[in-house]
């Protein structure tokens, strides 16, 4: 029953943003049209729904108030960054140090492309939003290749430490602690 409720509730918020959000980009800029939203299919709904809402929003806040907006996306993708640090967690040696490092580079650099945004009069808030969420793109594409080097480079080593001790306990427990 709460979840019934959740969905219907869920469904008129979409459905009220997406009608202030037409109505207020046709107000502003009648000339631009909204660009298309593709769904993904049925499986994951909810996150595309959700991805639908929050890009509506979006785009009906960047209409009316482009800062606003940019400062949405800034905190959006702070915590997004955030989140990579957290799964960083799982590199070891020298590797999750130089992570949380890019992770520090590429919050100034979203902090930079925010106050230089914002610095303007009427800032561009769909390229500056595109930018920010290049960057976190980045940092995702980053973390993904340091995983699966990890990963590789852990079952290799398990691989190795297994094989050259033989089934005797200590080659066990090293190819464990690889």
């Amino acid at each position: 029953m709460v979840i019934s409720m959740t969905n219907k509730l869920l469904g008129i918020v979409i459905a009220l943003a997406l009608a202030s959000g037409i109505a207020a980009h046709a107000a502003q800029a009648p000339q631009r049209p909204l660009s298309p939203i593709a769904l993904p299919a049925a499986s994951s709904l909810p996150t595309a729904i959700q991805t639908a809402a929050s890009r509506l929003s979006e785009t009906a806040t960047s209409t009316i108030d482009p800062a606003a907006a940019i400062r949405g996306a800034y905190q959006r993708d702070r915590v997004a960054l955030a989140h990579l640090r957290q799964q960083a967690s799982q590199l070891k040696g020298s590797a999750h140090p130089a992570f949380n490092q890019f992770i520090s580079d590429e919050e100034a650099a979203l902090l930079a492309i925010e106050r230089a945004a914002l610095t303007t009069s009427r800032p561009a808030s769909s390229s500056t939003i595109a930018a920010m969420d290049k960057l976190v793109a980045a940092a995702q594409a980053e973390l993904d290749r340091q995983l699966s080097q990890s990963g590789s480079t852990k079952s290799n080593s398990s691989k190795q430490g297994g094989s050259s001790q033989g089934n005797s306990q200590s080659g066990k427990a090293q190819g464990a602690n690889n």
